[in-house]
């Protein structure tokens, strides 16, 4: 196991389920509520962290709600993103498409070129300076409503900015059924958006059939209750639909009891395209690091199993075809160099 925690710190890694305002570091999330709240109470990190406390999904969307609403500026989006950035880099990921719910935004006022933009400006000088390519998916909230929703994805399909790769669909699968968001995810197909949706999380097996049928999506973002459908997971495996796992995410919000009882060692054995991600990171206090060695270390996977799971990410995500086989290409080349040389270190000591 020692062997195996040191190849999950320095493997290459890929991240395609990660909401920006969900990096938001309690440090940053105190400084922003301050901001907004001159001549408040003091309130420590012990308070703050009673935010991040949830005992469902309901609780967590209002909590991220309260946190979120200090969010004012294009700078503390910046602040945000520059932030998310550097705790990726660190951790060796090499590619991540990470959400962002602009609407918020634009309410307070901002156009959607200059929210855009301003998001991207960090980005650029990102990867200039380290090995990191990130994308952007539209965040559509389901609170906000289906007409709201459908205003958004006309808007994105006219700015037709090269950063936005997609759209996808999240806030509480009880609240609003999927089919409500038909129309605002046939323009976006019609369009050659990618699309993505929240299913299988605080619902059943349903809740992903319907994301198929009704929102045509290529992805399912969480996708935990499948495993209460056989002929669902058949067809998740057979048409190769990959589900973004976020094992940390689904065990705070009760989605499942515990890591052991999560059905993801489940889904990988029968084939279906799983990828291992962190959700909201600082919110459930958890890197794409740590979540691939609570996945290593509960269901027992090898090297060459974690392996398999970046580059089902690769292929999950929403680059191009042209993109996808070089950085499989580039990423498995140095997968495969790093197991030779932790084998050649560990031949030597012995």
């Amino acid at each position: 196991m020692p062997d195996l925690i040191e190849f999950i710190n320095r493997m290459p890694k890929v991240e395609l389920h990660l909401h920006l305002e969900g990096s938001i570091r309690p440090v940053t999330a105190l400084e922003l509520f301050y901001r907004q709240n001159p001549g408040a109470p003091h309130i420590d990190y012990s308070e703050l962290s009673k935010l991040y406390r949830f005992d469902s999904l309901g609780e967590f969307v209002n909590g991220m709600q309260r946190i979120t609403n200090n969010i004012q500026s294009l700078e503390d989006l910046q602040r945000i993103t520059a932030e998310l950035l550097e705790s990726l880099c660190k951790q060796n990921v090499h590619y991540v498409e990470f959400d962002c719910a602009v609407q918020k935004y634009l309410d307070i006022g901002f156009p959607l070129d200059v929210i855009i933009d301003s998001i991207y400006t960090v980005v650029k000088n990102f990867q200039m300076q380290n090995r990191i390519v990130a994308n952007l998916n539209i965040n559509l909230l389901r609170g906000h409503g289906p007409e709201k929703a459908e205003r958004l994805v006309q808007q994105i399909i006219a700015l037709n900015h090269p950063f936005i790769r997609g759209i996808g669909l999240s806030g509480d699968e009880a609240a609003v059924q999927q089919k409500e968001f038909t129309l605002a995810f046939q323009i976006a197909r019609e369009a050659g958006l990618h699309r993505t949706a929240h299913a299988g999380e605080s619902m059943g097996a349903q809740s992903i059939w319907d994301a198929i049928h009704y929102l045509q999506v290529e992805r399912i973002d969480h996708g935990t209750r499948a495993s209460e459908d056989d002929q669902l997971m058949d067809y998740l495996a057979l048409y190769k639909i990959p589900l973004t796992q976020c094992l940390t995410s689904n065990v705070r919000l009760k989605v499942v009891d515990s890591y052991e009882q999560h059905p993801f060692q489940q889904f990988l054995q029968r084939g279906i395209c799983v990828t291992l991600n962190t959700d909201d990171p600082h919110v459930f206090d958890i890197t794409l690091t740590g979540e691939y060695q609570v996945a290593a270390m509960t269901f027992n996977l090898t090297a060459l199993e974690l392996r398999q799971i970046v580059l089902n990410s690769i292929r999950a995500s929403f680059m191009s075809d042209e993109e996808k086989n070089h950085m499989q290409r580039m990423i498995a080349v140095e997968i495969d160099a790093l197991l030779s040389h932790i084998g050649r270190e560990k031949t030597a000591l012995a």
